[in-house]
């Protein structure tokens, strides 16, 4: 795509190693109508193909993150139209964060609702300044998230906080009850949340392109269940790789050759 009109992307950090996918729609907090989920599609993958691209730091322009779907979206639905909507879109959209070769970080404030709790429930990493309030309420209009939300939220958190998430349809969660709970990853002041994610993304964009990939790639499988002789040959081939890597290498080399030196 190229341009677009519903989000911003923006390269940044060393070697423009950070891509900075923010949400921006803050007229109407953010909410997400048919052309910003074609576009967040695109940009998610984009950054994917993008060789200097390590880490994706995800947010929402003005003072909310997502506040959910755009209800005007709706009345356009019809009985096939809503099972795509949910099938094919936002299937889509949360499987090119989740499975994403990069390391996807959310910053979130304000309002993180509905769709938008979903997208995060899809990101690696969740950070939200203290004033963030959380909440799922497809269940108040008799339905329930459709885009991976009722299955990643039970595995975000402890199964008994995230049924009493869903099943009330609450839209006020203060971030320090939901990081509580278990979902989040820190929680700052207002004041520090910038500051400090800056900081971890941009620590991060220092590490080795292919390390942060495999480890993303080990956790994931790991917790997805499967035997633990599995996802200990998932680590060991993946270590073996890494070893021998351009990056490792070099790594090697330098700390022999400072050893070396020291020893003459």
């Amino acid at each position: 795509m190229g341009a677009y009109n519903t989000i911003l992307y923006e390269l940044s950090g060393p070697e423009n190693a950070v891509c900075k996918i923010i949400i921006n729609r803050p007229e109407q907090r953010n909410a997400i109508n048919r052309e910003m989920a074609e576009e967040m599609l695109d940009a998610f993958l984009r950054a994917k193909k993008d060789p200097k691209v390590k880490v994706i730091l995800f947010s929402g322009a003005g003072k909310s993150f997502c506040a959910g779907g755009d209800l005007s979206v709706l009345p356009t639905f019809n009985h096939n139209s809503v099972y795509d909507w949910m099938a094919h879109e936002g299937y889509e959209i949360a499987r090119a964060i989740a499975e994403n070769d990069k390391i996807v970080v959310a910053k979130v404030k304000g309002h993180c609702i509905a769709g938008g709790l979903e997208l995060v429930l899809a990101c690696d990493l969740v950070y939200a300044s203290e004033k963030t309030k959380f909440g799922v309420t497809e269940i108040t209009l008799g339905i329930l998230p459709g885009w991976g939300g009722t299955a990643r939220i039970a595995r975000s958190m402890p199964i008994h906080r995230a049924k009493e998430i869903l099943f009330t349809g609450r839209k006020d969660y203060p971030a320090r009850e939901i990081y509580e709970m278990g979902l989040l990853t820190r929680v700052y002041t207002d004041e520090e949340l910038d500051a400090k994610v800056d900081a971890i993304v941009n620590e991060m964009a220092g590490r080795s392109a292919d390390a942060l990939r495999m480890g993303k790639s080990v956790l994931n499988r790991s917790f997805e269940g499967i035997p633990w002789d599995a996802a200990m040959t998932i680590e060991r081939n993946a270590i073996a790789w890494l070893y021998h890597s351009e990056y490792a290498t070099n790594l090697r080399n330098f700390a022999l050759a400072a050893i070396k030196q020291n020893k003459e």
